[in-house]
């Protein structure tokens, strides 16, 4: 779907071509940057404890969710905007507790 929009804006001529780049651009994603939930601590079942509202991803950034496991179990996590694209999908090992992150590129995406 994306590449079909992507041709059909290379295809029109009328506007010339810094029109068309913005076009392209505007296909292909958001320049503005997604809006991502940050929560500082979510619980299963409860949901989000310590909300602190949204943050907006800048270019490279993604929103991130970041669940610890122990035992099995899913204890809690926490979601937010990342720094640089390395914070996704991670997977630490400390002690008996298991630490993985996960990445996503839409509006809420880490809900």
């Amino acid at each position: 779907m994306v590449l079909e929009k992507l041709n059909s804006h290379m295809q029109k001529n009328e506007n010339g071509p810094k029109s068309r780049s913005k076009e392209i651009i505007g296909a292909l994603g958001d320049v503005e940057g997604v809006i991502c939930r940050v929560c500082n601590l979510s619980l299963p079942f409860h949901g989000c404890l310590l909300d602190f509202g949204t943050c907006r991803t800048k270019p490279g950034q993604y929103c991130f969710k970041e669940y610890h496991i122990k035992g099995g179990i899913s204890w809690y996590s926490t979601k937010g905007c990342t720094e640089t694209q390395d914070e996704c999908f991670k997977r630490r090992l400390i002690q008996d507790a298991i630490q993985t992150s996960h990445c996503c590129h839409r509006p809420l995406c880490n809900f």
